[in-house]
């Protein structure tokens, strides 16, 4: 394909792989900050200390996993998912499960 149709289409996936790259860096910076939130509640992950941060963390898991999921990353979406259920619902186990699954998605060792 040659032509105005062939360059609309490389300067749409030029900016489809900006966007990405970006949601990918603000993906991994919320992701950050959910561990340093549960990290302040450890040993017992899921009775943190501040249920102000639980919420952050459980709003920032969800805004990770749309994003991620609508950028094709449904590892790191999947996993933020099971964190956030497991912060809103589980036992401290899936909270620490959930944890390390969100943490092996995005990259990060413990």
């Amino acid at each position: 394909m040659s032509g105005p149709a062939h360059a609309d289409a490389a300067h749409f996936d030029d900016a489809f792989a900006v966007l990405a790259a970006r949601a990918r860096r603000r993906n991994l910076d919320r992701t950050d900050r959910v561990l340093a939130l549960l990290a302040a509640g450890a040993p017992a992950v899921g009775h943190l200390l501040d249920p102000a941060a639980r919420d952050e963390a459980m709003q920032l898991c969800h805004a990770v996993a749309g994003s991620a999921g609508t950028f094709g990353e449904h590892d790191l979406s999947d996993a933020a998912r099971r964190l956030e259920t497991a912060l809103r619902d589980g036992p401290d186990d899936a909270v620490t499960i959930a944890l390390d699954g969100l943490r092996a998605a995005a990259g990060r060792t413990p």
